[in-house]
C-alpha cells in the first residue's frame, strides 16, 4: 500500500471540504494533467516537508525516487513508507492525511488520480 500523497503533500491541515487536489504549495506539485477523468501530478517533497491535510480517488502511484514518508491520517494513526524507485501500484480512495518526508533526501513520485472514484467520507452509524 503506497498512500501518497499520498501522498499522500501540502502542508495545513484544514476545517474545510478537503479536496484531492489540496494536497499541498504548487512548489511541491507539478500538475501534468487535469481533465474531468483523472489528475496527474509529479509530486517533490524536500526533507522535513509536509503536505496540507487531504484525501485521494482511487489512483495510480510510481516512485520517482527513493526515500522515506510519514503518513498521517487524521484519525490519529500513522504510517512509515519507505520508497524505492520504480516501486508501483493502485491505491483506493484515501482517507484525509497528511505526508510527511521524514527522510534525508528529496522525494518525488507520480500520482493519477481517477476522479470518477472519488474518497467518500462514511456516514456515522445511528
Amino acid at each position: 500500500m503506497f498512500v501518497l500523497l499520498l501522498f499522500t503533500l501540502g502542508a495545513v491541515a484544514q476545517d474545510k471540504k478537503i479536496e484531492s487536489n489540496n494536497m499541498g504549495s504548487n512548489k511541491m506539485m507539478n500538475n501534468l494533467v487535469d481533465n474531468k477523468l483523472i489528475h496527474a501530478v509529479e509530486i517533490s517533497i524536500e526533507p522535513g516537508q509536509k503536505t496540507d491535510m487531504h484525501t485521494h480517488p482511487a489512483h495510480f502511484y510510481y516512485a520517482l525516487s527513493d526515500g522515506k514518508i510519514m503518513i498521517h491520517y487524521k484519525d490519529g494513526k500513522d504510517e512509515l513508507m519507505v520508497l524505492t524507485t520504480g516501486v508501483s501500484g493502485y491505491g483506493d480512495p484515501e482517507r484525509p492525511h497528511v505526508t510527511e518526508n521524514v527522510g534525508e533526501t528529496t522525494v518525488k513520485f507520480l500520482i493519477v488520480e481517477l476522479k470518477e472514484h472519488p474518497y467518500k467520507e462514511a456516514k456515522p452509524k445511528k
